[in-house]
């Protein structure tokens, strides 16, 4: 399916002297290329604006919800998107230029009365064929679900190392693509040219992999995990298996680590190594406000959290609802005016209740890393970007630490590893906001991708005490 997602938008006006007429706009946002027509019918009251989006195929064009019309000066919402836009006409350079909103995001546009061409992303660590490497397409079998997978893997090498990555929150597919990158085809790509075997699978309900996405527990997560792991301990006899987590995968992969003890290695990128609830409760501070909110409404938003996310753990599903309804009702009139501007009390609660009322986001908030880790022996490595915002690294760091077995810290073997200017997708950013994912040329740092493999290339990981 087409994805949909602008920001801002900025608007140019025509050469005719007038507002009225065809315009078009291509531009890039969160990494993904859109192209967006506008007609405009006639000024004031009775002027229609029409948008189309000439890469949607059979998309007709729609009239905008609401729309101002001047001569000067442009303005409409496509409300059911959350998309909106004013700009002003330029006739000398027919032109209108703008600013384009959308999901509290913003970004500018200009329309000019040419067709415009696809704007590319420029993404030079994708890999490019031809492969010195063998890719084997896989179907492996988790109870009734199909996971569609891939494992590239040396040519010239029999007893390579294995490593199964798995995504972090959200549907990903195999690539775990995000924001017009290929992360895990980076990794597949770089470890596998150095003698390292790669699987990454999509997630259930995603591409190749069957099930219902929206449906799953993090425990389900867990399980697609632990199949790939069996398949590959099954088929590959002999070699040295590892998993590798980003983010929440690498919640799925400390639970699958724990009750495999065959497991040979295990890595945590940008994971979680306190509990969920604080990480979930702690980025709601960090994210606004590196967009540029007010410190105010930062403060609000991670206080709101907090006392929803305590108030999930204390009721069940049957109360939660009628519970936090209460609570944001009791709670409203004290956030600030800018964060009161993102919904009603109403919108709030549902907007709770949708996104954690339900198997996955209990067993996210009851996490805790430390459970889970003493049950694990095979040397860990811990990555954290030092500007992460999603899962703060000092802390998450702190808790891996305190938490490794001793048996996984014994030789030396396990690591942690804190590296300066990167965000939560391992790239190395400037504003360190998510939105600058998708601007960033770099996938993966390969600052990054060199720890990886060198760590799992060393002869003292698989060497017995």
């Amino acid at each position: 399916m087409h994805k949909i997602f602008f920001l801002s938008l900025l608007i140019s006006f025509s050469s005719l002297g007038q507002i009225t007429g065809d315009w078009h706009t291509s531009f890039v946002i969160a990494g993904k290329n859109n192209r967006i027509d506008l007609n405009i019918d006639r000024i004031g009251r009775d002027g229609i604006v029409k948008i189309g989006l000439p890469d949607v195929p059979g998309f007709e064009p729609k009239v905008a919800d609401e729309s101002a019309i001047f001569k000067d000066s442009l303005s409409f919402s496509w409300q059911s998107i959350g998309l909106s836009f004013f700009g002003n006409y330029y006739s000398k350079g027919d032109s209108i230029y703008g600013t384009m909103k959308q999901s509290g995001l913003a970004w500018k546009v200009s329309f000019k009365r040419e067709n415009q061409e696809v704007k590319k992303v420029n993404r030079p660590q994708e890999p490019k064929p031809k492969f010195s490497y063998e890719i084997k397409e896989l179907e492996i079998k988790n109870g009734k679900n199909i996971i569609g997978a891939t494992l590239t893997f040396p040519r010239d090498k029999d007893n390579f190392p294995i490593v199964i990555l798995a995504s972090g929150s959200g549907p990903q597919n195999r690539d775990c693509e995000i924001m017009g990158h290929k992360p895990f085809w980076v990794i597949a790509d770089y470890l596998t040219n150095r003698g390292i075997g790669v699987l990454r699978f999509d997630d259930r309900g995603v591409e190749k992999s069957t099930g219902v996405f929206s449906n799953a527990s993090l425990l389900d997560f867990a399980s697609d995990v632990e199949a790939c792991f069996n398949y590959v301990r099954k088929n590959y006899k002999g070699h040295k298996i590892g998993l590798a987590g980003h983010s929440e995968g690498g919640m799925h992969t400390l639970i699958v680590a724990s009750r495999n003890p065959k497991l040979d290695f295990l890595i945590q990128l940008a994971a979680v190594g306190t509990n969920g609830r604080d990480v979930l409760v702690e980025q709601q501070y960090l994210i606004p406000l590196k967009t540029g909110k007010s410190e105010a409404y930062a403060k609000a938003n991670k206080l709101l959290y907090d006392d929803v996310t305590k108030l999930l753990i204390q009721c069940n599903s049957e109360e939660f609802p009628d519970k936090v309804k209460e609570l944001i009702k009791k709670e409203y009139d004290l956030f600030p005016e800018e964060y009161k501007k993102e919904g009603t009390a109403e919108e709030f609660a549902a907007s709770f209740i949708n996104f954690l009322n339900n198997d996955w986001g209990r067993q996210f908030m009851a996490f805790d890393s430390k459970q889970y880790l003493k049950k694990i022996y095979c040397p860990v490595l811990v990555i954290n970007g030092a500007e992460d915002i999603q899962v703060p690294p000092t802390k998450n760091q702190e808790g891996f630490r305190e938490g490794f077995s001793v048996q996984s810290q014994s030789l030396n073997k396990s690591k942690i590893i804190l590296i300066p200017a990167l965000n939560h997708l391992f790239q190395t950013c400037k504003k360190c906001d998510i939105m600058e994912y998708g601007e960033l040329e770099e996938t993966f740092s390969p600052i990054v991708l060199k720890a990886m493999e060198e760590w799992i290339n060393n002869p003292i990981l698989f060497k017995k005490p």
